[in-house]
């Protein structure tokens, strides 16, 4: 790893972050869609549920001193829906 770079990894429940930290994570991120047919497509999750499995992983982030980033894809455009109310994404 380069000095000064931040290499964050993709975690998606807290099991994930355990392992992530595990093999030495010191950033993680968390990720969801605007878009209710990707999020249930791709994690079969809506998005309450996606963002309610993010809560665990802030908390025992913030315990541990480690950064998250936070994701929010199909803001733009869902593959599946189409267009993205802009509503559903503020």
């Amino acid at each position: 790893q380069a000095p000064g770079i931040a290499y964050p990894v993709l975690v998606p429940n807290l099991q994930g972050y355990a392992r992530a930290r595990a093999a030495g994570a010191q950033e993680v991120a968390v990720f969801t869609a605007a878009s209710e047919a990707f999020n249930r497509t791709n994690t079969n999750a809506g998005i309450d549920e996606s963002i309610a499995r993010f809560r665990p992983i802030l908390e025992q982030a913030a315990l541990d001193g480690v950064r998250v980033r936070g994701y929010v894809s199909t803001v733009l455009g869902c593959p599946y829906q189409g267009a993205v109310p802009v509503a559903d994404v503020v």
